[in-house]
């Protein structure tokens, strides 16, 4: 029997046959870990004898350490184990209330030990198998969180852990604390069932699939983008775990603001600097930034990251947000897409504990919306070319001035939906519009300056046409004949404003030739074109310098 091992204090228990260990002075969850498992790293175990002591909760917890530690010992969980005390069974039940409930699953054994006579047999004992390990064990006891740790804790904690599994990231140490405490390792143990077979029987019932499929993970995100992470529990995983996925290029391109605020004022002066004045490819911000005291909280409006979501977002409405959350309550989720969040990411809690299979595609999930948000972080820069040309309204044509700013609206709501080339068609129409309104071929209208004729010569065109069909076509400053064209186009008379009235030069001239050709083709859908973000954004320019003066 050298293979069974007697963990206890009393001397007696070493006449037993097997290998006698002495139980150390154990203090904490962390340590009954890091005990067992050394002991089984390092030993060959097939049958465990556990004293109880004079602190019979530690005996057993010491038995539910080893059940549960799936993920470091594997199948040799499943060994039998055998108590022995001095106390009856309802001695030691009144003694460890919810703890005593291990002696009432199959494979774990119970004696009131007569430590005078030795007559403890074990030599047939047997312990649980794979197949009834959920049914006999796992389902019959039940592990209650810590409650000095709070709610809030414990479900960022063990979010941050199934991202870190769904995503193979691997970020967070085996060493990590959390992992070692009987509650993380109860929660886990329900998905961790497949690691009580030896690797070389799971090839075998896994024979028809490859192995390559098997092995198939999500991977990470690698981009070098600039990411913003606020979370007041970021300390607890999340920030380890998000840095690997995101693979960023340096530390800067990941910053981390871990304060508990109750609304963006509460934040320090730095952070509200950083959130300010610097710029970020992606914002995750946690719905729940002030802890507890949220957990009561009932209205949408009133989470401190709705409120911080808001701020962001009215620094420019391009910036993109996904919110960290742990409810799955649909109208929390359609007021945070309603005030602009760009996405969200559910959380896990332990509460729910849900499948492998589901944290990995909700993880896929969360890939997917950080791609689509990347794709997207050009909106940050147009946006801000948008609110640079709505906040210019000095022109003195206030009619002007109010249909263009029904335009700008618009096309803002067209480009932030993924309709770039109607956004682009509504801001050139407004352009049209106002070289239109200044275009007079007689002085008809008192107070309103034409642009289409020379002091000195009545009937003579300001402009030259410059064919290029290739990149535009376009006019610059010069003469042509009347006759050369039916009617002026649009085309002249834009140009026409921009020269005379603003002074442009040839170059700038051109450039508007190829908008006016991109223009034309998506008009007309001679050609398969797509508007790019610097079209908006030449476009967006050269309506504010129109609406300025």
């Amino acid at each position: 029997m050298e293979r069974t091992f007697i963990l206890g204090n009393s001397n007696s228990l070493k006449e037993l046959e097997g290998t006698f260990i002495e139980i150390p002075m154990l203090k904490s969850e962390v340590e009954i870990h890091d005990w067992i498992i050394e002991l089984f790293y390092r030993n060959e175990i097939e049958k465990v004898v556990i004293e109880i002591t004079n602190e019979p909760k530690l005996s057993l917890q010491i038995g539910y350490h080893i059940r549960l530690s799936i993920e470091k010992i594997k199948e040799k969980v499943l060994v039998p184990i055998f108590y022995v005390s001095k106390l009856s069974l309802n001695a030691v039940m009144l003694q460890t209330g919810i703890y005593s409930q291990i002696l009432a699953t199959k494979g774990v054994f119970f004696s009131e030990f007569d430590l005078e006579s030795n007559n403890v047999e074990i030599e047939y004992l047997k312990g649980l198998s794979e197949s009834n390990y959920l049914i006999n064990f796992l389902k019959i006891i039940h592990i209650l969180p810590d409650e000095t740790a709070g709610r809030h804790s414990l479900a960022n904690i063990w979010g941050a852990y199934a991202m870190d599994k769904a995503s193979n990231t691997n970020a967070l140490s085996d060493d990590s604390e959390f992992k070692k405490t009987l509650y993380f390792k109860y929660v886990s143990a329900f998905n961790n069932l497949d690691k009580l077979t030896p690797e070389e029987q799971i090839l075998v019932v896994d024979n028809k699939r490859s192995l390559k499929t098997n092995l198939k993970i999500l991977g990470n995100i690698n981009n070098a983008k600039r990411v913003l992470l606020i979370d007041d529990e970021a300390s607890k995983g999340w920030e380890t775990v998000l840095r690997k996925v995101f693979k960023t290029i340096s530390s800067e391109n990941f910053v981390v603001i871990n304060e508990k605020v109750k609304d963006f004022e509460a934040f320090s002066q730095e952070s509200k600097t950083i959130i300010n004045t610097e710029k970020f490819d992606l914002y995750l911000v946690d719905l729940r930034l002030n802890g507890l005291e949220e957990d009561e909280n009932l209205k949408t409006e009133d989470f401190s990251g709705m409120k911080v979501l808001k701020k962001i977002k009215s620094l420019n409405k391009g910036n993109q947000v996904i919110i960290f959350t742990a409810s799955n309550k649909v109208w929390n989720l359609k007021a945070l897409l309603d005030v602009g969040a760009d996405g969200y990411y559910m959380k896990e809690s332990p509460e729910y504990n849900f499948s492998n299979a589901i944290s990995k595609q909700n993880y896929k999930d969360f890939k997917d919306n950080v791609d689509k948000c990347f794709e997207r972080s050009y909106l940050r820069e147009i946006y801000a070319e948008w609110e640079n040309a709505r906040s210019k309204n000095t022109n003195l044509n206030k009619r002007f001035i109010d249909e263009s700013n029904t335009a700008l609206d618009i096309a803002w709501e067209q480009i932030k939906t993924n309709y770039l080339d109607f956004g682009f068609l509504t801001l050139f129409q407004a352009v049209e519009s106002f070289a239109n309104k200044l275009y007079l071929s007689e002085d008809t209208l008192e107070g309103v300056v034409t642009i289409d004729k020379s002091e000195s010569e009545k009937h003579k065109w300001l402009m030259t046409f410059k064919k290029d069909n290739l990149n535009g076509s376009y006019f610059i400053f010069g003469e042509s004949i009347l006759d050369s064209f039916n009617k002026p186009t649009a085309l002249y008379k834009v140009s026409c404003l921009f020269k005379i009235k603003y002074n442009k030069d040839e170059v700038f001239l051109k450039e508007f030739g190829k908008l006016n050709k991109l223009r034309n083709d998506i008009a007309h859908g001679t050609k398969r074109v797509s508007v790019k973000k610097k079209d908006l954004i030449n476009i967006l320019n050269i309506l504010g310098l129109i609406r300025k003066k």
